[in-house]
């Protein structure tokens, strides 16, 4: 018999018996339906995370303290002050390297006041924040005009400022204002101090969304303002002369943060090859994220694997449900038989059918797990407007993997197969005059 005939009777069987053919396929449903929806959220939870830690880390470098030898883990020895890179490592660290690295650095100044044209006071707060910090947290404080705070800034201690947009509309009526005109920001505990605007930045729609949500009007917000470092240190003395954990900022796109590290770690060890017991280790997100994504790979596939366990139900099911078929129509097995039908044409028939049903069962599948990953994707945004500061930074987009579609149908088919092996080679070997009368 002709493969696409054999495809229309098994075709055929499933309308002429479209109740019993639903439920036979419900097992290879539900199956397939859990592994297109876990492999789904799983690669997408992957995508979601990995987009938000590059968002927010960027090519930075942390820092960590390590044992200088194995054997000092037997000394119990805590950090000091003495341990702890200094503030005139981190100023050598980028004369050095010449603006290739960066070191984040910030510094609070305080609280300020002005008053506007219209008497109105305006609160922000000042922070000293070195060019590194800035870049590290570009997402949060995106420049909208002009430019950043420099290094020559910093190193010349200049009075200059980075606002908010926010600001701007608080203090000159309109943000195009602003660039270049020079306030007084009367800082408690420091004075009268002038500064020069150089650039504005945009507050995120999710921290004025925030803000909102707590009552604060806009035009009453406290903003963030942010002068060069030194500066900051000049006006208000540091609490101490080290920074415990620095972060580093990698601003040359052709260096990876292999090489970085390989950079950084050198130019420490110089610094500590004098010291006992510790030193100053660095690492990158990429580390951590790698053996985040490891983990989430394995628990993705040993969960798809537990779905998969029911493919196996819907495939006894399906077998079942075949022989039932060839004993109805074990006298039309006979009439074929006596027609002239070879087994082997008997046998394709009934494996044909057995896989034509599994692949209606797994394409019905395959449509509930897209319409799981898209539920999930609603649910998961409606959840994420809770929190409105990290909305813009996590997206969740659930896509739909076309390898695992394919996969799943190419399974299921695989499935009907080799479950309608018994029962084709059954009705294969059926003696055609006994086949005939049967009742």
């Amino acid at each position: 018999m002709h493969f696409l005939e054999n495809i229309r009777l098994a075709l055929s069987s499933l309308k002429a018996n479209k109740l019993r053919s639903v439920l036979t396929m419900l097992g290879i449903i539900i199956g397939i339906s859990s592994v297109v929806t876990i492999t789904t959220i799983g690669n997408s939870l992957k995508d979601t995370l990995n987009s938000t830690l590059n968002m927010l880390e960027g090519q930075s470098v942390n820092t960590y303290y390590d044992y200088i030898r194995e054997e000092d883990l037997t000394i119990e020895k805590h950090l000091s002050e003495e341990d702890y890179i200094k503030t005139e490592m981190l100023d050598e660290f980028e004369d050095y390297f010449g603006g290739k690295y960066l070191v984040s650095r910030t510094s609070s100044v305080g609280h300020g006041t002005l008053k506007n044209s219209e008497g109105k006071e305006v609160n922000v707060i000042v922070s000293g924040a070195s060019e590194g910090f800035i870049r590290e947290n570009k997402y949060f404080y995106k420049l909208t005009e002009g430019r950043y705070p420099t290094i020559e800034d910093n190193n010349g201690k200049k009075h200059t400022i980075l606002v908010s947009d926010i600001f701007a509309e608080q203090y000159f009526g309109k943000k195009s204002d602003a660039l270049g005109n020079d306030i007084v920001i009367s800082i408690d505990g420091v004075g009268n101090i002038d500064f020069t605007i150089v650039g504005i930045f945009g507050l995120s729609d999710s921290y004025l969304k925030y803000m909102a949500e707590k009552g604060t009007p806009k035009e009453q917000l406290t903003t963030p303002t942010f002068i060069p470092y030194y500066t900051a240190t000049s006006l208000k003395e540091p609490a101490s002369d080290h920074d415990i954990y620095p972060t580093f900022v990698i601003c040359d796109n052709k260096t990876d943060s292999k090489k970085a590290i390989d950079d950084i770690q050198a130019f420490f060890d110089s610094k500590y090859r004098n010291a006992k017991y510790w030193k100053p280790m660095f690492y990158d997100m990429s580390e951590e994220m790698d053996d985040t994504m490891m983990v989430m790979n394995i628990l993705t596939i040993v969960l798809a694997v537990i779905a998969a366990i029911s493919l196996l139900v819907g495939g006894i099911g399906v077998m079942n449900i075949m022989m039932v078929s060839i004993t109805e129509r074990t006298r039309e097995i006979g009439i074929r038989k006596a027609l002239g039908a070879k087994n082997s044409a008997i046998r394709v028939q009934f494996l044909i059918e057995s896989a034509i049903l599994c692949l209606v069962g797994g394409g019905i599948g395959v449509l509930f797990g897209m319409f799981n990953g898209l539920l999930v994707e609603v649910i998961g945004n409606m959840a994420l407007k809770a929190f409105p500061e990290y909305a813009e930074l996590v997206v969740l987009d659930i896509r739909v993997s076309f390898s695992a579609i394919i996969a799943s149908l190419i399974f299921s088919t695989v499935i009907g197969v080799f479950f309608g092996i018994y029962p084709a080679n059954k009705a294969a070997k059926l003696d055609p005059i006994d086949a005939l009368r049967y009742e």
